[in-house]
């Protein structure tokens, strides 16, 4: 062999390993500057805009159509991050191989993925589109074939929508080189439906002041994705989720971070009990003061009265809703029929002055389609329960001062907002949204000898025989540790609950406990009461794993959640009871809302002719027709209307309802809120001409 053919080969030998360092180590793209963390982590926002129209699949079909579009909690199209995720780890293997994108994306039952991405969401809704199709006979016939016929609903091209990925700064060459190889999201990529733009932004943020560290710390927290803590350890076909994020769920998540950062010691301080970490309790809105603001799970004794039947026939959502009556079973005896507290309710008030208030957070059930074998043929269908996105808690954590200084130290990034904590199921991001450090709670103040011990979280405890105790009484009580010696149990109203566990560093599954449930009442008696309120202001928790959540309790001399007759707890909880009813249907929430506009302007079904009459059926329906088109000057050419066949507009009530319509966000809006106000104008019709 030649030189000269000896040196071409040479060269076409290092030609390659050359072209993936510079992919490696790349620099940003210019006019991109990420948020960047000490520890080497970036935060971009990531932006995709549809140039066509997409499909993004919910699984689930209604209302006529085979296949619905995913939206999220407002009811806006929605691009789920594991959609987004799976189109990268497909063009990542097809790239990089199997392993690289494994690397990058995690892999199942084992490594974490290094990069995060949140749901990309929009701000609007843009209404959607409707595409019918089927199949043909044959090649070269266009008869289609019988039971074929599919309605498909379409996101319109052009919506926008955002969201946030955060990754090794390391990573993010080849993250952009990703983002360029996708080109298409959703259903039908391989017919051209779903081409999509997608880029990354800089992402404009400033790290929050956390103060000084103290022996207690509250946080507030928020999940940006859907969040599923799993429930049950062999989950069915449907994979139940918790309402709340366990203590020991959330420590794990904690230590799981530390471990990532390097900090290793600190994370032994939480493993070792030296800091408490309590449940993650659901809030039904953001506190102004989170030291002060108080949430626990209903007390079992919470009984509520069944609602009453209404006459008529119209559906619940059209009905003025009516927040139910709560009454203490251990003091009243109601000759009317009383339900248990739902497992998911829970009770709040913002300070020790403020009313208590029950609520539900929000939960949905997600089909989704798995395939964790890149060769397996057919993916596996399964639903998933989740709490929905944007979602508050409230936990605390506590500990000697100098432990919590050191531990306040290595989650600086993450109190001060620029780092996001991987929880629950399939690691979904939650931010810490406040820090409040505060000093502990004072006892609760008992004037009498007679309260009511309420446990705010799971309890375990054994016997003499290592048995975990599935009910208390006076005699297991007074085995328990720390518990005062005066004072007497004689009431209880209580359940026991099944406590699973997950180690995510050994891969290993905890041993399986049983637990006295959450909400558990005693009626508790005597003269040590006061030793008992201090116990649970001072963190003296009962039973094992206290550093975990377990065995947290609080004294009160009423039952918390009881309905009182006070005008300003009615109305709240009301309010947060009506917006529970419609939450899970958004078309639902606008039928009740336009019929309340349709109730105090019945004069627009009037069927009498004059100079002063009401826009027609017809004329309607044309507006409606104008808003679901998007064209400019829908309701502006009807609210001044210049034509003598457009007149009919200057009814006050037409005009009245042409307001409530321009004062909505978008035309989508607009023109759902106007369809629906059709339906209840054009029933009225039918039945006056009837």
């Amino acid at each position: 062999m030649s030189r000269r053919r000896k040196k071409k080969k040479g060269k076409r030998r290092t030609a390659q390993p050359r072209r993936q360092r510079e992919v490696k180590h790349s620099a940003p793209d210019r006019g991109v500057c990420p948020t960047k963390d000490a520890g080497g982590w970036v935060r971009l926002k990531l932006t995709a805009e549809l140039l066509e129209d997409a499909h993004l699949g919910s699984g689930s079909g209604g209302g006529g159509i085979d296949a619905l579009v995913a939206r999220d909690r407002r009811g806006h199209p929605v691009i789920w991050a594991s959609h987004l995720e799976g189109v990268l780890r497909d063009a990542a293997r097809r790239l990089r191989g199997v392993a690289a994108a494994g690397d990058l994306f995690g892999r199942a039952g084992g490594q974490q993925q290094r990069v995060v991405f949140t749901s990309l969401y929009t701000d609007s809704n843009p209404g959607s589109r409707i595409w019918r199709s089927s199949a043909r006979a044959a090649f070269d016939n266009r008869t289609p074939q019988d039971d074929t016929l599919r309605v498909i609903e379409h996101v319109p091209k052009g919506t926008r929508f955002e969201g946030q990925v955060e990754l090794p700064s390391t990573d993010l060459p080849l993250l952009r080189r990703l983002l360029h190889e996708v080109d298409a999201l959703g259903a039908g990529r391989a017919t051209g439906a779903g081409r999509v733009k997608l880029t990354l932004h800089e992402l404009t943020s400033s790290a929050r002041k956390i103060g000084s560290a103290t022996e207690r710390a509250v946080l507030v927290l928020r999940n940006l994705d859907p969040l599923c803590i799993t429930a049950t350890a062999t989950p069915d076909n449907l994979i139940p989720s918790l309402a709340f994020v366990p203590g020991r769920t959330l420590l794990g998540a904690l230590a799981a971070w530390l471990i990532s950062a390097g900090r290793r010691d600190v994370a032994d301080l939480l493993v070792q009990g030296q800091v408490s970490v309590s449940d993650a309790l659901p809030l039904p809105r953001l506190p102004e003061n989170p030291s002060t603001a108080e949430v626990l799970p209903a007390p079992l004794s919470l009984l509520r009265e069944k609602p009453p039947g209404a006459p008529g026939m119209l559906p619940w959502w059209a009905r003025q809703p009516i927040p139910p009556r709560r009454v203490d079973m251990l003091e009243k005896q109601e000759s009317t029929s009383l339900k248990r507290p739902e497992p998911d309710l829970f009770v709040y008030r913002a300070c020790q002055t403020a009313p208590w208030i029950a609520y539900r957070p929000k939960l949905r059930v997600r089909l989704r389609n798995g395939r964790p074998d890149p060769n397996q043929a057919d993916p596996s269908l399964f639903a998933v329960e989740q709490v929905v996105e944007d979602t508050r808690f409230l936990c605390e954590l506590r500990g000697k001062k100098a432990v919590m200084e050191k531990l306040a130290d290595a989650l600086k990034p993450v109190l001060e907002g620029r780092r996001w904590l991987r929880v629950g199921r399939g690691g979904a991001p939650v931010e810490i949204e406040r820090t409040a450090w505060a000093a502990p709670p004072p006892p609760a103040e008992v004037t009498g000898e007679r309260g009511y011990l309420i446990l705010t979280s799971d309890l375990l405890a054994r016997d003499e025989m290592l048995r975990w105790y599935t009910s208390l009484d006076e005699m297991r009580f007074r085995k328990l540790p720390k518990w005062p010696d005066d004072i007497k149990v004689s009431t209880v109203v209580q359940d026991t609950v099944p406590a699973h566990g997950f180690n995510g560093t050994a891969r290993l599954w905890r041993m399986p406990a049983h637990a006295v449930r959450r909400g558990s009442v005693f009626r508790v008696e005597g003269k040590g009461l006061s030793k008992l309120a201090r116990m649970a202001a001072d963190g003296r928790w009962l039973g094992e794993r206290t550093h975990e959540g377990f065995g947290r309790f609080r004294l009160d001399e009423t039952l918390p959640g009881v309905t009182s007759e006070t005008h300003s707890e009615a109305a709240a909880e009301a309010s947060m009871f009506a917006e529970a009813q419609v939450a899970d249907a958004p078309e639902d929430a606008i039928a009740a809302e336009t019929r309340r506009w349709f109730e105090g302007h019945k004069a627009l079904a009037s069927v009498e002719s004059g100079s002063d009459r009401p826009p027609s059926l017809s004329q309607w329906m044309d507006l409606v027709a104008d808003l679901e088109a998007g064209r400019a000057g829908a309701l502006s050419s009807r609210l001044s209307p210049s034509t003598a066949g457009a007149r009919t507009w200057r009814h006050r009530d037409a005009a009245a309802i042409l307001g409530k319509l321009e004062a909505l966000g978008d035309d989508g809006e607009r023109a759902s809120y106007a369809r629906m106000f059709v339906r209840w104008l054009r029933a009225e019709l039918r039945r006056r001409r009837a």
